[in-house]
Parts: structure tokens; sequence; C-alpha cells
């Protein structure tokens, strides 16, 4: 629930909730950041978040001048970034249980204000790191300056700062404070011993160079046990042509989704590690062995990776991302025709697992994919809009959740919102799923674009539940190549043998448009896949 005001939210506990954010060590030691944050909370409860522009903030908290022009002097905006990034982390560590939340839109500097959970209740949320927390743990280390310039030392703590907050919104790994890592400041450090010093598996280092308008930076991420750098890349841009922030911003998502994403090399290197029998392993190592289902599904692989992730929320109740993940897997009984079990109903469990995530952690993107990808199923649409506009602010960096985002948009006919969406997980993934090109595919076959939909269905390889060959059978047939068709008829039949029934519970779960169902039929028959649907004859050419 939100509130630009206070109508469903008490001011008191806006308040307390303020108090506990400036009090905490992401706040405590930044005077200016601390007036701002107080002052722009102060106005909205005061009923003037209408008031809170660039001009009136650089003279009331940046004590700017009267002639000040904030599109000359950024210094609000700076701020602000810098304000939302400390409001993630705080929120993302020492604040996750917290029961309000205060969030600043990006294009607005006028808080809005989230409740997390009701403070009146007895059974809050419990997810802060315990004793048998086995999660992977990252620190960042301050990023280097190479410029030669003493006053480009903002450039780097900026940039360490943005992906500090885009690595805590991955709930599945946990990430030390720039607090504790800054006094490692341009020291030579030796990673294992580091790692040893902070009880961290994981360094993220990098450092950035910035000459004219070009700026590049390199990022590596070590393991701290042997040494070895197990990641490194590098971005150039060109700064004459993107925004500042806006470059920070896309850097921090790219390294944070490639380190602790589900498919990430944080938990793919975890999972390799991890051989012993399923009896042994305890509940995050059972989720970790889960993460790899989703690159090749199969029957098989699904039946596992249920058991797996059941062991695991009996090991831990209260494992938020366990829980949502196991909700997806429900689901896939249902998408996938995988291993159903009827009682309860799939989504009906798949619903229960992913209200149980959300509830032990609110700002767990899994369990609220889980949530809005299940409401969508059920036609919940209302609550499907909730918990997927949670699920983007949770986790904007998310690159599963956004391609089924983009799959759920398009369905709903919103095709721009789920391209963007979609083009989205693709950037941020380095290695994406063939799923993901299903929902290509999908764009260029309800455009007309037969042949660059077919491109798309070629990718998809077996990483769909029924393969690649439904998505190339509806192409072919549309572009009148049914001569190559038939090795596919037979592939697709031998791994669903009713297609019609099998699109009959797609189309109805994925809530796809008439016209949309019946161009895809239509494909089909022309193809030769099935010429006995009622209603279904070929269209005139």
């Amino acid at each position: 629930m939100r509130a630009e005001l206070t109508g469903s939210i008490d001011r008191q506990v806006i308040q307390q909730q303020l108090t506990r954010v400036l009090q905490s060590r992401h706040f405590v030691e930044t005077t200016r950041m601390k007036r701002f944050l107080e002052h722009i909370v102060g106005e909205a409860l005061a009923g003037r978040a209408d008031a809170l522009k660039g001009y009136a903030l650089g003279i009331d908290v940046f004590d700017k001048p009267e002639d000040f022009d904030p599109t000359i002097d950024t210094i609000v905006r700076v701020q602000a970034n810098k304000l939302r990034s400390r409001l993630d982390l705080y929120y993302g560590q020492e604040g996750r249980n917290d029961p309000v939340r205060i969030h600043i839109p990006k294009g607005s500097y006028a808080p809005v204000f989230e409740i997390a959970f009701d403070p009146q209740q007895s059974s809050q949320p419990e997810t802060s790191a315990g004793p048998d927390d086995t999660r992977a743990t990252l620190a960042v280390m301050p990023f280097d300056n190479l410029s030669g310039d003493p006053d480009q030392e903002y450039l780097a703590d900026g940039l360490t700062e943005e992906i500090i907050a885009a690595l805590a919104r991955f709930r599945e790994v946990r990430v030390l404070s720039r607090h504790v890592t800054y006094r490692f400041r341009g020291r030579a450090r030796d990673p294992c011993e580091v790692g040893a010093e902070l009880d961290v598996g994981y360094l993220v280092e990098g450092s950035i160079r910035h000459w004219g308008d070009k700026l590049r930076v390199t990022a590596q991420l070590i393991d701290t046990a042997s040494g070895e750098q197990i990641l490194t890349d590098a971005y150039d841009r060109d700064l004459s042509a993107e925004n500042l922030f806006d470059v920070q911003d896309d850097i921090a998502a790219r390294v944070a989704t490639q380190i602790a994403e589900p498919h990430g090399i944080v938990h793919r290197t975890g999972a390799r590690l991890r051989h012993t029998a399923t009896q042994a392993l305890d509940a995050y190592q059972c989720r970790l062995l889960a993460t790899e289902y989703w690159r090749e599904p199969s029957a098989e692989h699904h039946a596992h990776v249920r058991t797996l992730l059941e062991r695991a929320v009996k090991i831990d109740p209260d494992y938020a991302g366990a829980w949502g993940m196991l909700a997806i897997i429900y689901g896939d009984e249902v998408r996938g025709g995988y291993n159903v079990r009827d009682d309860p109903p799939p989504f009906q469990r798949a619903l229960q697992a992913a209200e149980r995530s959300v509830a032990l952690d609110p700002l767990n993107a899994t369990g609220l994919h889980a949530l809005f990808l299940t409401r969508y199923h059920l036609g919940d649409f209302d609550g499907f809009e909730t918990a997927a506009d949670k699920a983007l602010r949770a986790n904007p960096n998310y690159p599963d959740m956004l391609a089924d985002l983009a799959f759920c948009r398009i369905f709903r006919g919103e095709i721009e919102v789920g391209r963007e969406l979609l083009a989205r997980a693709n950037m941020l993934s380095p290695d994406p799923p063939g799923w993901y090109h299903a929902g290509s595919c999908i764009l260029h076959f309800q455009a007309g674009d037969y042949e660059a939909a077919l491109t798309a269905a070629r990718r998809v390889g077996d990483a769909m539940w029924n393969g690649s060959e439904l998505f190339e059978l509806m192409c072919l047939g549309k572009l009148g190549r049914a001569s190559e068709a038939e090795p596919k008829i037979a592939a697709m039949t031998a791994r669903v043998p009713d297609v019609a029934g099998y699109l009959a519970v797609l189309f109805d779960i994925w809530q796809v448009p008439q016209g949309l169902a019946a161009d895809v039929r239509d494909g089909l028959v022309r193809a030769g896949a099935r010429a006995d649907w009622p209603g279904d004859e070929p269209a005139s050419p």
C-alpha cells in the first residue's frame, strides 16, 4: 500500500520510521543527506509534496542563493540519486524488516510511504542473517580512480555505492555496507587476507578511468578462498551522448546482475562445488542446485528441483527465497505439464508458497515474481498489477522476472511495455536462456514478420517446456513452408501428444488474446501439425 501523504499510514509511524533511518549507520554520519531526507519527508507530511522542486530544495536544503539555477548546478539531482542509493542500501540490509519503507521515485523529489507489514501484528518477518545463514557474502571494495585527477574520486565513490545498492536487491546474497570496506580505499590488498578479515566469500573490485567525454569501468569478482579472479568485464561509455547518472545506474545494474542474479556467477560457482547427497545439504545449498533448472527445464529436472526446494523449506520454514522459487516450480506443473499433483491444485499451492515468501520478506523479488505470475494465471489482474509493481521496485535488475512480466504485458496488449521489459531482460543477462527468445518470436509473429519470428523461434532450443517446435511450426505455416515441418511435427508430438489440449491450457493460463490464439492455430494447421481442430480451418491465403 502506498500513500504520498498519510492517508493510510499514521503520521507517527512514518516519523518513527524516519528516525530509524536517520539513526542507521547509512545516515548517521551524513549531515546534509540527513537534512535532505528529513526536509522532504516533513514537507510531504505537511501536505506540501508538490512544492518539492529542484529550485526550492537548492535554497532550503543546500543553502543556494536566490539566483540558483538547477539546470546548471545539478547538486540537487546528484544528492537525490545518492539519497535513493542510501535508502536502497538501508532497506536491503539493516532496514529489511522495517514496517514502513520510504521511497523516492526517480523523476521526483516527493517521497512515498509503503507499508511492508503491520507493525501491530505479533508475527513480523524474520529475515536477518543468523548463525546458520550460508548465503554467499560479498564485499564491494572502493573502486580505484585511475583518471589521474583527484577531483574524479566522486565518480569512483558513486559507482561503488550504486553497485552495493544493486547487489543488495538480490536477496540470495549478503553484501557488506560501504562503511565496512571504506577503510581499504587506496590501499594495496591481498584478496585472501581481506576475505578472511571481513569473513566474505567474494570481493568485487574495479576501477574507473575518465578522460574527456569517455568513461571506462572495469570490474572483477574474486574468490577470497583461492584468490582466483572468476569474472572480469569492462564497460566503455560516451558521456557526451549519455547522462552520467544513467551510465552509473546501467553499469551497476549490469555488474550486480552478472554476479548475483539466480543464474549469476556466484550461484553457478556455488552449485558446481556442491555434489553431496541431497540429505546432507542445507536449505541454501538446495536452493542453489535448483537454479539451473530454468536453463534446461524437463520433467526429470522439475521433479528433482521440486524435491530439493520442498526439502529447503522444511529445513528452514522462514527461507523466503526458497518459498518463492518453489511457487514457480509448482506453477510449472501446469505451464509445462510436469509431474502434476492435484491435491491441492498446482496454482493453489503456488499462490500459498508465493504469499508465504512475500510475508517473510516483502522486498524479496523472487517471491513477488512468483506472486504476480500466479495471480496473472488465475486471472486476478488487480493482484497481478500490485505484485508486479512491487517486484519492479524491489529489483528492476532481475532478468527472469522482467522476461516473465514482458510475456504478461504482451498478452495484455501492452506491446511496447512488453518489448521494453524483454529488451532490458536480455541486456542484463549476459547469457539469456532460450525461453527469452520466445517473447521475441511472439512480438514478431504478432507484427506479421514471420521470418524474424522464425529466427527467434530457432533460438529457443530446449529452454522451453515444450521445446522450440511449436514456435517454429506456427511460423513455417504462415510462411507457406509446410515441406520443412514434418520433423518438427514429429518432435513436438513426441513431447506433447495432445497438442490441441496443451495449447488450450496455455492459451487459458496466459490469457492469450483470441486473435493471436487463432493466428497461432492457423499457422500450425497450415504447417500440417493438426487438421482436425473444430473451427480451425485455415484462413484464406
